[in-house]
């Protein structure tokens, strides 16, 4: 008897980012250098302005390609909350 289990991943702000078509395409959208979200993925959190601006999440939440994570849940990863 073989078991299946497949393990479910946590979403990573490194993911989303990726599914949101990487970096590169990120900065193009939320108008800032590539290496400004490279640094963002450093950090493992988005900036901390987000939380007053609320701006970003929205962005990324309309970039993914694949996921269907809204604004809060993109925060709640971004944040780690």
């Amino acid at each position: 008897m073989t078991h299946d289990a497949r393990k479910v991943e946590t979403p990573t702000l490194r993911g989303l980012i990726h599914d949101c078509g990487g970096p590169t395409a990120v900065a193009r959208e939320l108008g800032c250098s590539p290496q400004w979200v490279h640094s963002m993925i450093q950090r493992g959190h988005l900036p901390y302005s987000e939380l007053k601006e609320k701006k970003r999440a929205e962005v990324l939440a309309g970039m993914q390609k694949t996921g269907n994570l809204t604004a809060n849940q993109i925060r709640r990863i971004g944040f780690g909350i």
